[in-house]
């Protein structure tokens, strides 16, 4: 009998909202066990007539609005119990499943600091995708685009790239890693090791400080060493470097910083070469370098820039 009067004020204490911590735990632990069914029941019916007697005392006339209210109450408590009593409380995802998305829109450069204190900058056009919380036995991410990584050393958690390409294994160090659709895909180490590998091939590259690999599609992998890396990581400061590369090799670059669309009026065009370095310059001011540079000519029809050649 006394444990039938405790578990009844325990239901009372419970649907009223007034149970404390411990009490809300037995209640569940006994809901779980079942032996609340045939108590919440009564102590629900007895609820309800309570409130039916208490309704027609104080107002006949909204006997039956007041039954609906009632009866909706009845039927959430009741839905609730039920819910609780046939279903596992849902359990928080771990953190390490958890995926954050971050996209850098064209024409704009983006940072972000994963969870171990890896600092990755990403160009324009660029993506990344990475846990909320690394596990503590890898630590992977994936990219698209353009991203310099500052990656937290630790020797005992690898740290991974995944591109559509390539995969990057990192042993503590700072890299950048381009590898935008249709273009070759680089890796260039500042400081540290570098592994690269190709998706379909276990061959790996070691890379060492001021080390640059090239991929393309028309040629295997070249691994240029002792390199000047400040054309390679000229984006970070929102610089355009022409180093006597092709036009054509720079377009690309151009195109992402300033939001914009190129068209060459012809395809020799591509292959005139500058140098200049053009520290956030504005569009204008770089497309008439270029013109007196290269002896060519622009005009601009919004956010398309056409470039031609004058007769000669």
């Amino acid at each position: 009998m006394e444990d039938l009067d405790f578990y009844k004020t325990l239901i009372h204490r419970y649907l009223s909202g007034i149970a404390n911590r411990s009490e809300a735990a037995l209640f569940f632990r006994l809901l779980e066990s079942g032996e609340l069914d045939p108590l919440i029941a009564d102590q629900l019916r007895d609820d309800l007539n309570r409130e039916l007697a208490t309704i027609r005392r104080r107002n006949k006339q909204r006997i039956r609005w007041q039954v609906g209210v009632a009866a909706s109450i009845l039927l959430g408590v009741t839905s609730m119990w039920f819910f609780v009593r046939h279903n596992e409380a849902p359990k928080a995802e771990p953190t390490n499943l958890v995926s954050i998305t971050k996209e850098v829109a064209l024409g704009r450069i983006d940072s972000v600091l994963l969870s171990d204190g890896t600092k990755v900058w990403l160009n324009a056009g660029s993506k990344i995708e990475y846990p909320k919380q690394f596990d503590g036995k890898e630590r992977k991410v994936k990219i698209s685009g353009e991203a310099f990584f500052d990656v937290a050393h630790n020797t005992k958690v690898p740290f991974m790239i995944a591109t559509e390409q390539k995969r990057v294994k990192v042993y503590g160090t700072s890299f950048n890693v381009k590898s935008y659709k249709d273009e070759k895909f680089t890796v260039a180490v500042k400081t540290g090791k570098v592994g690269v590998k190709d998706v379909n091939d276990e061959k790996e590259w070691l890379l060492t400080r001021n080390d640059l690999i090239i991929y393309s599609e028309k040629s295997k992998a070249r691994v240029l060493k002792n390199q000047n890396l400040e054309t390679v990581l000229a984006w970070k400061q929102g610089d355009i470097v022409f180093d006597g590369n092709s036009l054509a090799d720079v377009l690309p670059a151009i195109q992402r910083k300033y939001n914009i669309k190129i068209k060459l009026s012809r395809p020799d065009i591509g292959k005139l070469q500058m140098i200049g370095r053009y520290k956030n310059t504005s569009l204008s001011t770089l497309l008439e370098a270029m013109k007196f540079s290269l002896n060519i000519g622009y005009e601009k029809k919004g956010k398309l820039i056409l470039i031609s050649m004058p007769d000669r």
